[in-house]
């Protein structure tokens, strides 16, 4: 069970991301977000239940549906039910989970509790009012053993690690060298 944050081209980013894959091709920009490098670092299992948080225009959505199997299930959150309603309009295959699109309030994660092992913020956790509250609410959503991936851009590194230290997480892995300008981390909930 997981939860992803994809946050591509969503209206607080100023469609930024939709605006820099235009003007350099998908095949360019996958080269420069590691799309399937990120995935694959987020050690997703069959039968996983994983929430895209933040998924603007599902840029990881089906990627994740992929990972998790016909077994899992991929929850995919946004502010904007628009962007929502394209990750809807894809199909879903056979080998894929199935996908439940859902609409949020900005500062409220609007997950169940105890039930996701992953939470994947891409592109997204610099957006949030406030970092450390937010993580903090996200405590509540994870299973036991669950944990919170962060893909962001280097600039926001800082901030999301402070944040992180706030909220009462640590760090269990953290990827830079193969990200251009970006970073990976992911985090586990410290004992309280």
């Amino acid at each position: 069970m997981a939860v992803a944050l994809g946050g591509c081209g969503r209206a607080e980013d100023g469609g930024g991301a939709a605006e820099r894959r235009r003007i350099l091709g998908q095949e360019d920009y996958d080269s420069v977000r590691r799309p399937d490098l990120v995935i694959a670092s987020l050690g997703l299992s069959a039968g996983d239940e994983v929430v895209d948080l933040g998924a603007g225009h599902g840029y990881f959505t089906h990627r994740l549906a992929v990972a998790v199997g016909p077994t899992g299930r991929v929850v995919a959150t946004d502010i904007d039910p628009t962007v929502l309603a394209e990750i809807d309009g894809r199909p879903v295959t056979g080998e894929m989970a199935a996908i439940e699109t859902r609409v949020v309030e900005a500062d409220e994660p609007g997950l169940e509790p105890g039930r996701y092992d992953l939470v994947l913020m891409a592109q997204v956790d610099h957006l949030l009012s406030d970092r450390a509250g937010y993580l903090a609410k996200l405590r509540a959503a994870l299973a036991s053993g669950g944990r919170v991936a962060v893909a962001n851009r280097l600039q926001h590194r800082a901030g999301l690690m402070a944040a992180a230290r706030e909220a009462g997480y640590a760090v269990a892995s953290e990827r830079l060298a193969d990200l251009p300008g970006q970073f990976l981390v992911v985090l586990i909930p410290q004992a309280k």
